[in-house]
């Protein structure tokens, strides 16, 4: 199995429209769209998430639609699930209410430490973000993680890691030699002339490692007939 790519929607960081922007990402072989809106409110989101998936299956594009933080946004859209930021809703509550509602969404969460990806496991994550890796245009002023530590935590851990933070196709060969699931971006796609070009470049350079992923990213449809069985 292949490492993803994911790409990660931000308001202030897309040339053309951020719909358009998503879709060439997912044209130029983003596997996983990740819809992060802090202070959009619920029926606004939810409407962009919807009209992502429609214009993505219009297409016949296979890909998968995240929802950053929304929980009730991600349940209503039927997205492919959610992604935790720190101050989000614990893992646990978030599988518990997933369950209760028979609903094959992956849960994930971003993590910045060694044993906040242990928890996070523990808690029953189905994959984990780790970062930031390099240095950052989200994380200003703030010392990078590294790959060695990144590393360390895909040695520890049994769940897929995504790796964030810096990463493009420049230096995405020592992030995937880590044995990483795959990587997140956000700049190097999106605030680009051609997302799809952008996506396609980084899509290129990852299949030229031959480093498999330790731990595969989940597909919905295999998370589906897990909870149906």
């Amino acid at each position: 199995m292949k490492a993803v790519l994911h790409v990660i929607s931000d308001r202030q960081r897309h040339r053309l429209p951020l719909l358009k922007a998503l879709l060439e990402a997912a044209r130029g072989g983003a596997d996983v769209l990740q819809v992060r809106e802090k202070k959009a409110p619920a029926q606004e989101i939810y409407q962009f998430c919807s009209e992502l998936t429609e214009a993505c299956m219009r297409e016949n594009i296979s890909v998968q639609v995240l929802v950053n933080d929304r929980v009730d946004v991600a349940l209503a859209s039927h997205s492919a699930g959610v992604h935790l930021a720190g101050k989000s809703l614990p893992v646990s509550a978030v599988r518990s209410l997933f369950k209760r509602a028979h609903y094959p969404g992956l849960v994930g969460c971003s993590v910045h430490s060694y044993d906040a990806a242990k928890e996070a496991e523990k808690a029953g994550a189905d994959y984990i973000t780790f970062g930031h890796v390099f240095a950052s245009e989200s994380h200003r002023g703030q010392p990078p993680r590294g790959v060695y530590e990144l590393a360390r935590i895909v040695d520890d851990v049994d769940v897929p890691v995504i790796a964030i933070g810096g990463i493009d196709r420049d230096n995405v060969l020592p992030v995937l030699e880590t044995g990483c699931s795959g990587i997140a971006v956000i700049g190097a796609v999106l605030d680009q002339d051609s997302p799809c070009d952008a996506a396609l470049r980084i899509r290129e350079q990852m299949e030229r490692c031959g480093v498999l992923p330790k731990v595969p990213f989940p597909l919905q449809r295999e998370r589906k007939k897990e909870i149906q069985r």
